[in-house]
């Protein structure tokens, strides 16, 4: 139970908090959903490249090493090639594909958000600790719409990649990979090569690498917005109380001070007296103004995607390279090598190749993907669950 050194210590946001949160029970579902696929549409289009890029990077095999060609090199290639839109080859299948996704993943991660958290309070956590409770929401998410996520990630990958020189599977020289006319093409040629189960290549490595993924970019932005949170100003909405009024200082030097029991009183006091600056004339707590709520959030979402993007990295290279290299080398619809892959045999050739440097190829503009693409989609997000939540009764 709270003390009465507790009571008056208290700012406008509890330490751990994060104010502004909309809940799921709290939201708009048909507008948060049409609403929000026009909104995540466009907001794709726009990083769209960046994929393009980072998964040509970690497939390239034109010369053995561990550094992978420049972003820039690859985009003059692409533009060369095939012009402007070489950049959104496969866009047309992840804006489709990824509107049940969607669904699917949003709707996962907030309901077990809110039921972790519940938990986490029934096991009186901390609130600086619930970010595990975004972590589970983000795990689960991400292993529920795997089941329709890895199709799409595959069919996409591989038209990324087409005209990407690769090893070839003697070892000697580079083959290019072959390409496809638009996603409904690459579907047909994979099924009728591969099968259904060719959808689901590097399906277990998907959830070997996009479920932690998931979870620590969550977890971490979670947490990162709880941290901000505790060092902004109370006077903006935030916890932090600075020491006025009292000098709290003198009041904890001495020897008597472990001695008095009301030196705890007082040092509250003073924090108090600091936090009652940012209550309103009404007496309310001060809102935090939307500027400062999109600066927590940005500068979460870029530390979150920075910390998930170099961690998950060694996973993912492997799970695009076995997505994309298991099928046909060559440049022709009907003819190339075919090439069966194991997850440890991707990596193994991955070492052979590039050495231990190999599992890192691209991820410098991964850490940037992620944090941009994650970024960009969280404020997104954020700002669709803002303006979709459900007015209060009057």
């Amino acid at each position: 139970s709270s003390t009465a050194a507790d009571r008056v210590a208290s700012g406008p946001l509890a330490a751990g908090s994060v104010p502004k949160e909309v809940t799921w029970d709290g939201l708009d579902k048909r507008k948060f959903f049409v609403v929000g696929a026009g909104m995540f549409s466009c907001v794709t289009c726009m990083l769209y490249p960046l994929s393009v890029i980072k998964t040509r990077q970690m497939v390239d095999g034109s010369a053995v090493g561990s550094r992978p060609p420049p972003a820039m090199s690859i985009v003059k290639d692409i533009v060369k090639e095939r012009g402007i839109p070489g950049l959104y080859r496969g866009f047309g299948t992840i804006v489709v594909g990824t509107l049940p996704i969607r669904f699917v993943y949003l709707s996962t991660l907030e309901v077990v958000k809110a039921r972790a958290r519940l938990v986490c309070e029934a096991l009186d956590l901390p609130p600086m600790a619930h970010g595990i409770a975004d972590a589970a929401g983000g795990a689960t998410a991400s292993m529920c719409s795997q089941v329709l996520g890895v199709p799409v990630d595959i069919i996409s990958q591989r038209q990324m990649v087409q005209g990407v020189a690769v090893r070839a599977a003697s070892g000697e020289g580079t083959v290019r990979l072959r390409g496809y006319r638009n996603g409904l093409h690459a579907l047909r040629e994979i099924i009728a090569a591969e099968g259904v189960l060719g959808l689901y290549r590097g399906f277990g490595a998907s959830i070997a690498t996009l479920v932690p993924g998931s979870a620590i970019w969550w977890g971490f932005y979670g947490t990162y917005q709880r941290v901000f949170w505790s060092v902004v100003p109370a006077e903006l909405g935030g916890a932090r109380v600075r020491d006025e009024g009292l000098n709290v200082t003198a009041v904890r030097k001495g020897p008597a001070a472990d001695e008095d029991p009301s030196t705890e009183f007082k040092a509250a006091v003073a924090r108090g007296m600091a936090a009652s600056s940012a209550i309103s004339e009404t007496g309310t707590p001060v809102e935090p103004g939307e500027g400062v709520v999109v600066g927590v959030q940005v500068a979460s979402g870029v530390c979150a995607g920075a910390t998930s993007g170099f961690l998950t990295t060694p996973l993912d290279i492997v799970k695009t390279r076995l997505q994309v290299l298991s099928g046909p080398r060559g440049a022709s619809a009907g003819g190339g090598e075919r090439v069966r892959h194991t997850f440890w045999s991707t990596a193994a050739e991955l070492y052979r190749e590039h050495g231990a440097l190999g599992f890192f190829r691209g991820v410098r503009p991964r850490m940037t993907s992620v944090s941009i693409w994650g970024t960009t989609m969280v404020t997104t997000y954020e700002f669709l669950k803002r303006t979709s939540k459900i007015d209060a009764e009057p």
